[in-house]
Formats: C-alpha cells, structure tokens, sequence
C-alpha cells in the first residue's frame, strides 16, 4: 500500500462519517461509511494483505479523504446520496448488476442525446434513474418527439426515417444543425426543469409566435406541449403503479452454505424472487448481520421497501437506525419494520422462505445434470460458454463470450471482440473469426458451448472448439441443435434448462449490443 494512502488514513478523525477512495484520474472507486473513521482506517491498514476486497480497493486507490457527520444516520444518508451519484466500481451497487442510467447529450460539435451508464464523456448527464424502462421511455419521446434521430447514411432525399417525422435530416445534404441544435436545446430544457416548468415554457412561447403571426411555429410547439401532457400522464400512472407493487413483505434469507443472500417478496400469500446476490469468495461468505448490511442499505436506496421487511438473520442495535434511514430516504410517513421473526405467523412466513431458497439453490447447483440428460452430453458440464455477434448492416460488427460457472454468471470470462477479418456482412465468418481467437491455444475450454444462432451457425464453429461439446439456440424457434440432435430439439421456456439456455444466450446478446453501441459511438465521435 502507498505510504501516501497510510498518512491520509492515519489522519482520519474518530466519529461517524463518509470515506472516498480515488484513483490517479481522481475518479472515485470506493465509497463506505463508518460509525467511528479513525476505527475504520485502522481496520483497513491492519487488513493489507489478508482482505480480497481491501487489497482491490488499494490497487486502484491513490488517495482517500473523508467527511464528518453529526450522526451515523447523516452518513448513511451521505454515503447513499454519493454512491447513487458516482457509482463507484467496487461499491455493491453494481454487484447487483442494477447500474443507473443517464441521459447524456455530448459537447461535441453535433451534440447527441444517448443512454449512458458511465460520466465518462464531457457533456450534460441527467438523471440517475432508477427504473431503466422508464428512463428509455423518456429518451424515445425525445427522439420522436423532438426529430433528434441522427443516421449515417447519405440520402439526397432523405431517409425513411427522416420522411418518417423522426430523422433530423442529417443523411440530407441541406441538414439544418441550427434548428437540430435548437430542438435538443428545448429537449435538455425539459429535463432540467421537469415537466411543468417547461409546459409553462411552451405556452409563452406559442403566445409570442402568435403575436408575431408565426403560426406554424406555434402549431408545432402546440403538438410538443400536447405530447408531453401524454408522456407525463403515463410516468404519473406508472408511479401509482409502483405504490401497488410495493405492497407486501419481503424476506432476506441466507442460503445454508452462506454463498448466497436470497430477496424474496411475499405477496397474498404467494412467494416470488427478487434478487440473489452470489458470493464464492470464503471472505464474503454471509455469515452474520454485519456482513450483509452493505448488500441491504444498498439494495434499498435503490428499490422502494414495503411496510414489513422479515430477516433470517438479526441486525441488533442497527435496527431502528436502518428503520430510520429507509423511512426518510424514501420519504414515508411511517418507518418500515424490520424484524427478524421468532414466533408466530411472520416467523411461519420465513420457513417457508427458507424452504423454497432450498429448492432454489437445489436447482442451481443441479442445473448441470439436467443440461447433460436434456442435450446428451457425456457428463454433466459446470462451465459454459456463449457467443454472439452483433452489427448493424454489417457495420461495426463485434463478437461476444460470456462464461456461466456453476451455476452463476462469471464477470472475469466476459469477452468481447472487434472482427477483424472482414469488410462486410458475413456472420458465418464472424462467428469462425470470435470462436478461433477465444480457443486459439485450446487453453481455457468449458465444458459446453452455446451459439447463438442454428445449423448454419454451429456447423461453421465445430472445427474450433477442440472436441467440447457444442450446440446451436436457434432464436425463432427456441430449438437446440447439436451433432447428437441433428433434426433439433424444441425448448420449454418455462423449464430450468430452457431458463438456462435463453438467460445465457439473451446475457451474451446483451454484452454484443452493448459492444457493438460502444464501436459505433466512438466511431461517430471521431
């Protein structure tokens, strides 16, 4: 560790407060907070070397600092405020696989409205928001709405799109970035005062058009005033329906070998999953309330608690202050209770959730069997990977693998990959190209592999994948092929194995999307 990093944290003062941990570009890559500070520096220094977490957060960290507050509860309020603002890389909220999204527009020449996940690029970032589906929402009204739509093409007419209502008419060749610039302006107006600022906006503005007799200016700034009554009229229904679906209890229990911390929501009697977040590192292993406590406040600043939150495990003192916290983060009228039930029907309720993370768990760790009778295999396989290629019209085209290890997703066997050896559109040759370059020491090889696409597809990769078994998910039909199912095998959605199977292949679909959106933005930036 740093001499430097061990001055800052022997200077820390005692009492409760925030600590950030940055890195040499003075990005934040850790937030934490402590009920004494000077406690908690001791407890990092003392652990150099013994602590997985400890030692990742000190290869990345360059310098730290720290906050004072007046209570723990203001540092929980803090440190929630600044990991929902920055997102660190090694906070839980990310193991939770639910990162915020912005709405960024660029501050390059052509500005650009887009969905971001990072604060990577100058520009102007909105939100975070917490509801994905919402923020995507909003960012497709902005493009309708707004004609913000940028294709690369060139079309002296214009393209379908643009004749569409939806194409700024950047494929044309008299494309008028004043007015572009000038209807994105209007866009970020409405995100930085909200909606009623900015329908008041609207309304001055169509007066002076009409005092100025610029009619059609004014009937086109009518139609926005209109389109944004509906688009707010329906975030107002979908709040009102998050109300409803936070009615109920949810159950936190701890799997028997400590390696997963299941979130369970009871509703009428009915139990349904959550969320599971996943640990196999024996230092992370949730063992006791203390452990679990970042999984949970992080969990919450996140998602709306119900009244009643049941626990398998007891958080003691901490208690009415986590109580607390969630009463006024979410801005409730009543604290929700926590409570770790010992008798009676809530105590009933948690054996039941301890049985059915049983049956969950049993099926996780059984997932290999069941794929080894369904597919034919020779033995049950642990490991699998997944491929994918994505482009758009044979641009920008990328390729995916994305490993599934004993029975959880595997975050360090991600790969992802330019193609390299082609000019245009070939998916045969790209799916050879990313299998080829993956296995091409034949070193690292899983137990199974999954392609992403049917005979085709699978017949082209098989002389690269050093005899493990493999299989083709063709998507139309959901159909498994392999040199043992040569005419096929239709998938069951609803079974574990189908599950399986569609949850890898969509994961790996995902993972290229999201490569392929980050080649062509850079490649549009330059």
């Amino acid at each position: 560790m740093p001499d430097a990093l061990i001055r800052l944290l022997n200077g820390f003062p005692a009492g409760p407060g925030v600590y950030i941990y940055k890195d040499a570009s003075d990005v934040i890559v850790y937030i934490g907070k402590a009920k004494n500070l000077k406690k908690r520096a001791r407890w990092y220094i003392q652990n150099v070397g013994k602590d997985v977490k400890v030692d990742s957060i000190f290869e990345a960290a360059t310098s730290v600092e720290c906050t004072v507050t007046e209570s723990e509860l203001e540092a929980l309020f803090l440190e929630a405020k600044l990991v929902q603002m920055h997102q660190p890389k090694f906070n839980v909220l990310l193991k939770s696989g639910q990162p915020f999204l912005y709405l960024f527009i660029s501050a390059t020449p052509l500005p650009i409205l887009s969905i971001v996940r990072n604060k990577k690029k100058k520009g102007s970032y909105f939100g975070p928001f917490l509801n994905s589906s919402a923020a995507r929402r909003v960012y497709d009204f902005l493009i309708k709405t707004f004609r913000l739509k940028l294709c690369k093409t060139k079309c002296e007419n214009g393209c379908l799109f643009y004749h569409l209502g939806i194409c700024a008419g950047s494929c044309r060749s008299d494309f008028d970035l004043a007015a572009y610039v000038q209807r994105l302006e209007l866009a970020k107006h409405m995100l930085t005062h909200g909606h009623k600022v900015t329908l008041q906006y609207l309304k001055k503005q169509i007066a002076e058009h009409n005092k100025l007799r610029e009619y059609e200016r004014s009937r086109e700034l009518h139609a926005y005033m209109k389109a944004f009554e509906n688009v707010f009229e329906e975030l107002e229904i979908g709040r009102e329906n998050l109300v409803h679906v936070e009615a109920g209890r949810d159950m936190w229990v701890v799997s028997a070998d400590k390696t997963a911390l299941y979130v369970l929501r009871e509703r009428e009697g009915a139990l349904k999953k959550r969320h599971v977040f996943h640990t196999l590192l024996a230092e992370y292993l949730f063992s006791d309330a203390e452990q679990i406590q970042e999984y949970f406040l992080s969990f919450y600043s996140t998602y709306s608690p119900p009244s009643i939150i049941l626990t398998s495990f007891d958080f003691g003192k901490e208690t009415s202050l986590y109580e607390s916290f969630l009463q006024q983060w979410h801005q409730r009228g009543r604290a929700p209770t926590i409570t770790c039930p010992e008798g009676g029907h809530e105590a009933a309720l948690m054996r039941l959730a301890t049985v059915y993370v049983q049956q969950l768990e049993e099926k996780r760790q059984t997932y290999g069997q069941a794929l080894k009778i369904f597919l034919h295999l020779k033995k049950a396989p642990q490991t699998i990977d997944c491929f994918d290629i994505s482009h758009k019209q044979g641009m920008f085209m990328v390729g995916s693998c994305v490993r599934f290890s004993h029975g959880q997703m595997d975050k360090n066997k991600i790969r992802v990959f330019k193609i390299k050896t082609l000019e245009h559109q070939d998916d045969y040759a790209a799916l050879r190209e990313v299998v080829s370059r993956r296995y091409k020491d034949g070193l690292d090889l899983p137990d199974l592999i999954v392609i992403d696409g049917g005979k085709g597809q699978l017949n082209t990769v098989l002389p690269f994948v050093f005899d493990t078994p493999c299989v083709g998910l063709a998507k139309r039909e959901e159909t498994i092929f392999s040199v043992d199912l040569p005419q096929g095998k239709k998938l069951n959605p609803q079974s574990y194995v189908g599950q399986i199977l569609i949850a890898l292949r969509d994961y790996a679909h995902h993972i290229a999307i999201s490569f392929h959106r980050n080649q062509e933005s850079k490649q549009w930036d330059e």
